[in-house]
């Protein structure tokens, strides 16, 4: 689920771009921004318990782990970069 509601927010901020282009003007705070924020912020109790649940299966549950945090921080990286 984490990783869907990732996917989901680069979707948003890429039709954002695609709508506005890269030098977009600086609006206030909009439905879209607080549901990116909802989706992103939503995702940290999914991931504690998922690792927390699979602590005795590490192996298993690292690549997961990481995608989810690699696709974080690059929804995080596009959100500073485009601000």
């Amino acid at each position: 689920m984490p990783i869907l509601m990732s996917i989901i927010v680069l979707m948003m901020v890429a039709f954002d771009i695609w709508k506005h282009g890269l030098h977009a003007p600086h609006h206030d705070e909009d439905t879209a921004d607080h549901i990116a924020m909802l989706l992103m912020y939503g995702q940290v109790p999914i991931m504690f318990w998922f690792a927390a649940s699979g602590r005795k299966r590490v192996r298993r549950i690292l690549p997961t782990l990481f995608l989810q945090l690699g696709l974080w921080a690059v929804t995080f990286v596009a959100a500073v970069r485009l601000s």
